[in-house]
């Protein structure tokens, strides 16, 4: 009996031990799963942004682009409507883009396309230059195309104390991590995502509208800098806590030198300049166009047959060609190859599926010149690496692609002597469509599923103009 009852103690005790271990292992992993969503990089950011919501699309409109229906030769005859099948904007120029159902349309584009872009300081540490601060882009920088942004906005039941909230939302840049996973940053992706093999990112939030109080506690500045050759401003936003603490990171993960500043500039309505060439005529346009950080003109638009034809062309180890490559903000289907170019004035009208509130009118927008490609395309927007076809035995690297290609068979016109061939239209919105829109006080949207009505044709040159103003 004796012994009966030493093993019973015996056996409590084991199972106390494993219940107090089992307790003790939930305890832990509760303290982590709080102090994650306490303190994590994800998880703070989230918190932040309580009283906004996220605009943009889980699944592409674009995901089926390579696929033949798209296909239109150059110069057949096509049955039924052109149409808008996706709608991009790119926050901050050179990276990452948001696909959206609808944008609304303004006199400098896609409103929050292009209105912030990354500066380094150039000459800071050289006493025989004077400092300048330059935009950067993907043609130095390609793993910029990596960076990641969200788009997030008020609602009606947003907190109007919310100081996000006061600054008409925020963009939320991420970008991996170049200093590797930490185990509390990974516990709290894993938490976050589900997935135990995400790579570690850094987030940061980035107001849309900086409110008084935040250019006044931030000491938030105006600073010059250059794109390409003219010169622009905006507001200095790195002097924002979330975006100074983010900066050194974001410059190890673009290598960029550590005695060399960078910074994230804001553009504002005071700093929109304008147009210096290929003008549209004012006869259509009303009053001169604007642009902020745009390298020319506020809209682009592209073809999905033209980017098929032209991966056609291409070596068979760069097909298929990635329509992303080329950054527009519209993309249409249902219109042979290139016939964009020789549109100088479309309708669009509003047949999309999207059941938002929009103005009741169909925005009218002048085609001004085609864009000249940069070397950008190069760049595998999904990897951040430069593309290049199978080098020649002779030869150690392969040519720039699709650079090689465009220069070949896309040089269809001499107007910008430093092109690397020409694909995608450059364009500029009427105002009298925008005049319309804000009498009766709704947005000028543009959806997909819009149609595109040509109201005239004729040829184009590059650095031509309309008329001068």
């Amino acid at each position: 009996m004796l012994r009966d009852i030493l093993q019973g103690l015996q056996d409590t005790l084991k199972t106390s031990t494993v219940t107090y271990g089992v307790i003790n292992a939930v305890l832990l992993l509760s303290l982590a799963f709080i102090l994650v969503f306490q303190n994590g990089n994800t998880s703070t950011t989230r918190k932040k942004l309580k009283h906004l919501q996220r605009l943009g699309l889980s699944s592409s409109n674009m995901a089926d682009q390579y696929d033949s229906k798209y296909d239109a030769p150059e110069g057949i005859t096509t049955k039924g409507p052109v149409r808008i099948k996706a709608v991009c904007i790119h926050p901050i120029k050179s990276c990452g883009r948001i696909e959206l159902n609808r944008a609304v349309l303004t006199k400098t584009g896609f409103m929050y396309d292009r209105c912030f872009a990354f500066a380094t300081e150039l000459g800071k540490n050289n006493p025989a230059m004077e400092s300048k601060w330059r935009f950067i882009s993907q043609r130095t920088k390609p793993t910029m195309s990596q960076i990641k942004t969200e788009l997030w906005l008020p609602h009606k039941e947003s907190n109007q104390h919310d100081p996000l909230v006061q600054a008409g939302g925020c963009v939320v840049v991420s970008f991996p991590d170049p200093d590797g996973p930490g185990w509390f940053d990974c516990l709290g992706k894993f938490l976050y995502t589900g997935n135990p093999i995400v790579k570690p990112e850094v987030r940061f939030i980035v107001p849309l509208q900086p409110t008084p109080a935040m250019i006044n506690d931030y000491n938030i500045q105006f600073k010059t800098f250059g794109i390409h050759d003219r010169d622009a401003k905006g507001l200095d936003m790195g002097t924002i806590p979330s975006v100074a603490e983010a900066l050194p990171k974001l410059k190890r993960y673009l290598r960029i030198a550590n005695d060399q500043n960078l910074t994230l500039l804001k553009c504002t309505p005071d700093t929109l300049v304008r147009t210096d060439r290929n003008l549209a005529p004012l006869e259509h346009i009303g009053t001169p166009s604007v642009h902020g950080y745009t390298d020319q003109q506020p809209i682009n638009i592209n073809s999905l047959s033209s980017v098929h034809a032209v991966s056609t062309l291409l070596p068979k180890e760069n097909q298929p060609l990635n329509a992303f490559r080329f950054r527009a903000n519209l993309w249409i289907t249902g219109a042979p190859a290139f016939d964009e170019e020789s549109w100088k004035r479309y309708r669009i009208l509003p047949k999309g599926r999207d059941a938002g509130p929009r103005a009741d009118v169909a925005p009218t927008v002048s085609v001004v010149c085609r864009t000249s490609r940069c070397t950008m395309p190069n760049v595998n927007p999904e990897t951040g690496v430069p593309s290049t076809d199978n080098p020649s035995l002779e030869k150690k690297r392969g040519k720039p692609q699709p650079s090689a290609t465009l220069v070949k068979f896309r040089t269809v016109e001499d107007g910008n002597k430093s092109a690397l061939g020409y694909i995608g239209m450059h364009c500029v919105p009427e105002d009298r469509a925008l005049q319309m829109a804000e009498e009766q006080e709704k947005g000028l949207y543009v959806a997909v599923g819009d149609e595109i009505e040509v109201l005239e044709r004729g040829e184009h040159l590059y650095g031509s103009t309309g008329n001068d103003y």
